[in-house]
């Protein structure tokens, strides 16, 4: 039976806002229930990004959600100021000098998005009074600070992850702006061709965008989430169980046919080879 990785609560400016597996769940105090609804739910499917707006000692700050299905009153472009974040069903605003409550929920809406664990740490603070544009699917426009390390643990494929900076781990695994579309003039008798592909993970040497885009070539559609339409999830490094991963496999035991594969796997069924990465042909005469 998989397990779901324990919800993460923050208390922001009269709302708290939790962050799971199933995706944000923002619930208003009474006195925020005077202006906005009591609750706003976002599936992790739904979320598209979010535009965001740090505080500082002595200022406000705001996170704007953007969902694919904005609730009512919701605004959809970023707004300039506090007083338009008044009213708006899909801000959550963060008062001043709660820098501390505004970074948490900030990394784990980018680790949610990125399909790693909740508890993986940033990797640089967000700039105080740093507007950024959308933040979408596991590209936060405010560069993480601190992901945990690769630990020597196992991963899906096998192989046994290399301790490295965490910096140049976040850089790798985080999702690309524009998902690649499907080749349509690719083998239609192909491995991967029709079907909606779902990457989590870390797949060194090679970056994540590299990994849509032999999917795309191959005539796949390329998603960031796992959803019921998700027919393949290709999973990388990395030093426990995603949630991408574990929602795969819930959605498996309820009946969902969706393959899960290592990345070798899907090399394989490409007819490809793993690159090699740095170390492994340092002071030899390969071609990198």
């Amino acid at each position: 039976m998989s397990t779901t990785a324990a919800a993460h609560t923050v208390t922001a400016h009269g709302a708290d806002v939790t962050v799971d597996d199933e995706g944000v769940r923002v619930r208003r105090t009474p006195m925020g229930q005077t202006l906005l609804p009591a609750e706003l739910r976002i599936s992790p499917a739904d979320l598209r990004g979010w535009y965001h707006h740090a505080p500082t000692s002595d200022s406000p700050g705001w996170i704007q959600f953007s969902s694919a299905t904005p609730p009512d009153n919701a605004v959809l472009r970023p707004v300039r100021g506090f007083p338009a974040t008044r009213g708006a069903s899909n801000i959550v605003v963060f008062g001043p000098g709660q820098q501390e409550q505004f970074s948490q929920v900030h990394q784990l809406l980018t680790n949610l998005q990125s399909g790693v664990p909740l508890d993986t740490a940033p990797a640089s603070p967000t700039a105080p009074g740093d507007t950024g544009g959308a933040t979408t699917a596991g590209s936060p426009s405010a560069e993480p600070s601190q992901t945990a390390p690769h630990t020597a643990e196992t991963g899906a494929s096998g192989k046994t992850a290399k301790a490295e900076k965490p910096q140049q781990t976040w850089q790798r695994v985080a999702a690309p702006d524009t998902v690649p579309e499907p080749n349509p003039a690719a083998d239609a008798n192909g491995p991967v061709f029709g079907q909606n592909v779902t990457v989590t993970g870390d797949f060194a040497p090679y970056e994540k965008g590299e990994v849509w885009d032999m999917i795309a070539d191959a005539g796949a559609t390329v998603g960031k989430n796992v959803t019921k339409k998700t027919t393949l999830l290709v999973i990388g490094e990395w030093g426990s169980v995603t949630s991408k991963e574990k929602r795969a496999r819930e959605l498996k035991e309820k009946g969902q046919d969706i393959a899960l594969w290592s990345f070798d796997e899907l090399l394989s069924a490409l007819g490809k080879s793993r690159r090699p990465d740095l170390d492994e042909v340092k002071g030899t005469s390969a071609p990198f």
